[in-house]
């Protein structure tokens, strides 16, 4: 049976902290208890106090996220402040924290590969450091047809944008937020930036400079990646129960 210690270093040769962007705090956060034994494992994009609930009644020993636990430097921990107070409810739970951020969207088969293959682009390159990805769709469609068909993709309705020259074919994309994102996927001469969440002057940005902006929200152009994850984890570990928390943003 897998041991949490095995997880890590299975993860941390799977998904070197080398792919890391710099600054990028992730990795797993808190190890309770290196040597136990590991028979649940939930699935998030987050660790949040609903998500470690949830995987406490999972009976799970590791909550394996996206989004690490710990973005900044901690000089105490305290149950007033949120991370304090998440980190605390963990380790009272003697759950394990771990996220893979930066690195799992650059890895093929990460977030900005699998948000390609879900809306059929195929990759013709990366840009931003390996970060994002561009490619062209089959055929060309309008603006108002690729947003439908992004928010069918990704689930969420809460699709917006800037329909800036009307046609979509050649596609930039970044999961999550592509607000450091903008001008290198405008250099790659794509038409449209698909991404999870732009800043307003950005938006004003893409229409003066002629490229379509998608914005499908941080959550959910992001959460599509834990299928990837969990398939990975189970490559290495059958034995494992994978269980999938939805914070339904």
């Amino acid at each position: 049976m897998a041991k949490i210690k095995d997880i890590q270093k299975f993860l941390e040769e799977r998904i070197p902290k080398s792919l890391s962007m710099p600054g990028d705090n992730d990795g797993f956060a808190l190890i309770p208890d290196s040597e136990k034994e590991v028979t649940t494992v939930v699935m998030a994009l987050d660790v949040t106090l609903r998500s470690i609930e949830f995987a406490k009644n999972e009976g799970a020993s590791l909550l394996l996220c996206h989004h690490p636990a710990i973005f900044s430097p901690l000089y105490s921990l305290r149950d007033t402040d949120a991370v304090g107070k998440r980190i605390l409810a963990a380790a009272k739970a003697d759950i394990a924290l771990a996220g893979y951020h930066t690195r799992l969207d650059s890895i093929e088969s990460g977030v900005n590969d699998t948000i390609c293959a879900l809306m059929g682009i195929e990759i013709e390159g990366t840009f931003d450091g390996g970060l994002g990805r561009v490619g062209h769709l089959k055929a060309p469609m309008s603006y108002e047809e690729f947003t439908v068909l992004v928010g069918k993709v990704l689930n969420t309705k809460a699709v917006t944008g800037v329909n800036a020259n009307g046609k979509v074919y050649r596609v930039a994309v970044v999961g999550g937020s592509g607000k450091g994102s903008f001008y290198d996927a405008y250099a790659t001469g794509a038409d449209t930036f698909l991404t999870g969440e732009l800043a307003h002057s950005t938006f004003i940005d893409g229409r003066d400079l002629g490229i379509n902006l998608v914005c499908a929200t941080h959550y959910r152009t992001e959460v599509v990646v834990l299928p990837s994850l969990a398939e990975m984890l189970k490559e290495r570990f059958p034995e494992l129960k994978i269980v999938y928390f939805d914070d339904n943003f």
